[in-house]
């Protein structure tokens, strides 16, 4: 991802912000439950990402602010503000028991480079309201892909260059 920032002296440069390239992937531990249900002692998730979310190119020539992609991949920014190249959700697969209910939950984070470190966070996702594992062929294996947005706030008079960064994601029954 790059972002753009006018100089002192009135140029813009463009210099490369590098795209959400990792996820912390948290698979978190619920209480046990009796018996082979919808519980991670037998039954673990697996979760990996299979795109990293991606703001592109961003040229700002109007202060700070905040650049929102969507989990379809809808980027949004506020006036001022160019975003060009390729953007993209987070997306997700997850694997563990069939049928089994889970919660999807994130904690924010930051991309980190030349300047102030800006701060991602405000996830949406598109699993739905009660997401679950569907079923995979014959067996008890069941599995969720899901696209993952989230608003970047690009701080005024943010240094240009390249940026990158992670943010947790955690699933549980």
């Amino acid at each position: 991802m790059r972002i753009a920032i006018p100089s002192s002296a009135g140029l813009r440069r463009a210099l490369p912000l590098a795209a959400m390239g990792l996820a912390l992937l948290d698979v978190a531990s619920p209480p046990a439950w009796a018996g082979g249900g919808c519980d991670q002692t037998t039954n673990p998730i697996t979760i990996s990402q299979t795109q990293a979310i991606s703001y592109g190119t961003i040229a700002v020539t109007n202060g700070g602010g905040t650049v929102t992609i969507s989990p379809t991949g809808t980027v949004a920014a506020p006036g001022g503000y160019t975003v060009s190249g390729a953007t993209s959700a987070g997306k997700f697969h997850v694997t563990g028991k069939q049928n089994c209910s889970v919660i999807i939950s994130f904690i924010a984070g930051s991309l980190t480079g030349p300047g102030v470190a800006m701060a991602i966070g405000n996830f949406t996702n598109d699993a739905g309201a009660s997401p679950s594992l569907n079923i995979v062929g014959a067996g008890t294996l069941g599995s969720l892909d899901f696209s993952v947005g989230a608003d970047l706030t690009v701080n005024p008079n943010q240094s240009g260059g390249s940026y990158s960064g992670t943010y947790s994601v955690t699933v549980i029954y």
